[in-house]
């Protein structure tokens, strides 16, 4: 059985974002509904928090070190001590009701970045693949970009849509859909790949963490302390402790009462190791 630990416990309103940083050798993830920046150095335990001027939601790294961002005004850099953030591009300048929520960098250096609906949660996202010729459309039709990770092989992109439940996966250029979730299995959010091609999957409504076969297959569930179980990432220097945020942003008092631990930043020891993330070399910042 898994425990997992909190190693900070700053009750986000919605923790998300996590990426380990292989260059600082820290974890940076984000509290979107607050508009902060945190990192986590698991070697020293120091952590920050910065406030940023508006919302951020995913995060990459960029082979130059710096931080990538999905934000509410389009994809863009973050200073992580003073917070100020430069737009790079906005791919969907003309839907002012979307936002960029998730992204991950490719094997090949390409930078994948998914959109959602704001408000009434509609099928107006899309996700977005920049490389070396710009930005061009990979999917369109989505509600809730989410889990966007690769095989250890690094042939096939995994893609969580949230709302309808849907796992995507791309491989040899072609979309098939992976699993489909229900009531009974909750709503799938951010995910990861360990070395063995297991992925991780955080379960938002259900206070847990599945993992998953790359043929569908539920082989464990892992609980955490708290109902909103948002994301999940490898990290630590032998990649094998699982990071996981939390959150509170939907809880009734009587829920946040029941759920004081919901905001947390946990770590949970793995048998199997993760690998570092990709690094992004598109867009150029």
């Amino acid at each position: 059985m898994k425990n997992p630990i909190c190693v900070d416990p700053v009750n986000a309103l919605c923790g998300e974002g996590l990426l380990w940083d292989q260059m600082r050798s820290c974890l940076w993830w984000v509290d979107i509904t607050a508009a902060r920046l945190h990192s986590y150095t698991p070697a020293t335990g120091e952590k920050t928090a910065t406030q940023l001027p508006y919302l951020i939601s995913g995060l990459a790294l960029h082979e130059t070190g710096d931080l990538l961002i999905a934000t509410i005004n389009g994809l863009g850099t973050v200073d992580p001590a003073s917070g100020a953030i430069t737009i790079l591009h906005d791919p969907e300048p003309d839907h002012p009701g979307n936002r960029l929520n998730d992204m991950a960098a490719s094997p090949d250096g390409d930078l994948w970045v998914g959109s959602m609906s704001e408000g009434v949660k509609g099928p107006t996202g899309a996700l977005y693949r920049y490389d070396s010729t710009g930005c061009s459309t990979q999917m369109t039709g989505t509600t809730l970009s989410n889990g966007l990770d690769w095989s250890p092989d690094g042939k096939t992109l995994y893609f969580i849509d949230s709302v309808p439940g849907v796992l995507h996966k791309f491989t040899d250029g072609q979309w098939s859909v992976l699993a489909r979730f229900d009531a009974q299995t909750g709503c799938p959010d951010g995910l990861c790949v360990d070395q063995a091609g297991t992925l991780w999957i955080a379960i938002c409504d259900r206070g847990q963490v599945i993992g998953m076969t790359p043929k569908g297959d539920i082989i464990e569930t892992i609980t955490l302390p708290c109902t909103i179980v948002t994301n999940c990432a490898f990290g630590g220097a032998d990649l094998r402790t699982l990071f996981v945020t939390t959150g509170n942003y939907a809880l009734s008092p009587a829920e946040r009462k029941a759920n004081p631990q919901a905001g947390n930043l946990y770590a949970i020891p793995m048998e199997t190791p993760g690998r570092a993330p990709f690094l992004a070399r598109w867009p150029q910042p």
